[in-house]
């Protein structure tokens, strides 16, 4: 993301100025170590009674040395020297394997059964057990240098100091045996199931965008082996190798061939919009996001296309604009210090603020409350009082992109909570739960005025329309491109949508009427890269 401002750096240089002196740090211990030719360092941890002997990555694995083996870095912020990120685990196991053999080890995983062979001599992803040996490294407090909650900025990258973003590698101070990150930056996939239901592995450590306080070596967290996030942004899922005592072709280094790199595939294009389309009639305005500017700055248009003035100019990221009921105001999500704020406008950018800590707010159809995201939960908020209150079960697992029902009774959110991703309404009562009967994956849900009908978006990247009680599933975009945030047009004879020919753009803003022929659309937006669109009757 984005630097942080000047004022949460000095807050950090005043906060640590108020704490005693730190205690010197401690040299780690020499531990044997090797350099595998896939990249890297690894170290021989200690034997200990019920840990045999083991090498474990000096550094969770960086985003050079995995696309050294993959041929891709799946990071959203990318940087070769920080931890790769957005891992799934059976990415990091197809990474194990990977450089195993490219090694000439013997791999440790089946990749259909995904059972785990310990006695192969290839890499493979710790236990529960051994991450905690490794972390600890002899210590037995609430962190790997004791019990001391005020030094864990000197070992690890938390909320509190990340600045919001991935930092590279070995920053911070190591433990005892010379290995840096085991807390904090990214959290690190193991080899275990979390619980006796064997659906969801166990992460350990803690990430850049962790809360501090929860912090310490025992914290757990649980995810999916594969998982789709394409209604929540960025991951912070990591790994670092392990493997037995044995190094390759006894410890002689073996050249890595680089990885093969498939020849380019033919992608399929969607016929670009007639020169000039535009569809008569539009009526309205509509908000959206554009990065014309330099950075993501929020922007308004006339529904035709003309008329297309940027409403914010701090240039730090914003999304997820929405237009209050009456359209005077617009609710939307600033980037503040590397983390999302709700904030609100006027239509016309004047009287800018912050609500609360969060992102992807919606509106209550009567403008007095909102529902928003926080910590991957659905919240609800009061605008007068400003009290607020969870809506989702604490269960439930990234939540997002709420919408609120317009008869006030309901929110449509999107949760994985069940793997894949699913929309669900959830009664504002709390007292009622069901999920959407969607035939495909799908999120960003969007309302009709009457509350019969809702659009929203597959992970395959295409727009559907579909009834509330999940009845007459109708696809309404179409293409080789991706296609994704449907919203209804005033008088609901059309929608707006962004469409772009791959999911990192450019994106631009386009209007279908309904009853038209597949690639009968109008392209309103052609500089920058332009999405999240919302529209509303009211004009300038």
């Amino acid at each position: 993301m984005k630097n942080a401002p000047l004022i949460v750096a000095l807050c950090l240089i005043v906060a640590a100025c108020d704490k005693a002196p730190a205690p010197p740090s401690v040299a780690p211990k020499a531990l044997p170590s090797f350099k595998p030719a896939s990249g890297g360092t690894m170290r021989l941890l200690p034997e200990a009674a019920s840990m045999p002997q083991l090498y474990i990555d000096e550094t969770p694995v960086t985003q050079e040395v995995y696309q050294k083996v993959m041929g891709v870095n799946p990071s959203k912020q990318k940087n070769p020297q920080s931890p790769v990120s957005g891992v799934q685990w059976v990415d990091a196991v197809r990474y194990c394997n990977k450089a195993s053999e490219l090694e000439g080890m013997r791999p440790c995983y089946d990749l259909k059964t995904w059972a785990c062979d310990v006695t192969a001599d290839g890499y493979r992803l710790p236990t529960e057990a051994e991450w905690e040996y490794a972390c600890r490294a002899g210590s037995t407090g609430r962190f790997p240098f004791g019990s001391d909650a005020s030094q864990l900025g000197r070992h690890a990258w938390t909320k509190s100091n990340s600045e919001g973003k991935i930092r590279p590698v070995g920053q911070k101070e190591p433990n005892a045996w010379g290995l840096y990150d085991m807390l904090g930056n990214v959290w690190q996939w193991t080899n275990d199931w979390f619980d006796q239901e064997q659906k969801q592995r166990t992460l350990r450590g803690g990430a850049w965008d962790t809360d501090p306080a929860k912090v310490e070596v025992s914290m757990r967290k649980k995810e999916f082996p594969v998982y789709t996030d394409a209604c929540f942004g960025a991951d912070s899922n990591g790994f670092r190798r392990v493997k037995n005592p044995a190094l390759p072709q006894a410890g002689a280094p073996i050249a890595v061939t680089p990885a093969p790199v498939d020849p380019p595939v033919e992608v399929k294009k969607d016929p670009p919009p007639a020169a000039g389309k535009a569809i008569p009639g539009l009526k309205g305005t509509i908000v959206f996001v554009s990065d014309r500017s330099g950075a993501l700055e929020i922007w308004r248009m006339h529904a035709g296309g003309r008329d297309q003035k940027q409403l914010t100019t701090d240039k730090t990221p914003h999304a997820d604009p929405k237009f209050s009921p009456d359209g005077k105001s617009i609710l939307y999500t600033a980037v503040k210090g590397g983390f999302p704020e709700v904030w609100r406008m006027n239509r016309d950018g004047s009287d800018q603020k912050k609500v609360t800590t969060g992102l992807q707010g919606s509106w209550s159809p009567d403008g007095k409350s909102i529902v928003f995201i926080r910590d991957n939960q659905c919240f609800v908020r009061d605008l007068g009082s400003g009290a607020e209150k969870r809506l989702t079960p604490e269960k439930w697992e990234r939540c997002g992109v709420p919408a609120w029902s317009p008869d006030g009774k309901a929110v449509a959110v999107a949760s994985r909570h069940l793997e894949s991703i699913g929309i669900f309404l959830v009664g504002v009562d709390g007292k009622s739960e069901a999920q959407l009967k969607t035939q495909e994956a799908s999120c960003t849900p969007a309302w009709s005025r009457d509350g019969k009908r809702l659009l929203c978006q597959s992970v395959k990247g295409h727009c559907y329309q579909l009834e509330a009680d999940g009845k007459n599933w109708e696809q309404i975009t179409f293409g080789a491109d991706v296609q994704h945030d449907a919203r209804y047009s005033p008088d609901e004879s059309a929608f707006v949508y962004c469409r772009a020919p791959s999911p990192e753009g450019p994106w631009q803003i386009c209007v279908k009427k309904f009853d038209s022929d597949d690639f009968d659309f109008a392209q309103i937006t052609s500089e920058g890269s332009n999405s999240l669109p919302d529209w509303h009757v009211l004009e300038d």
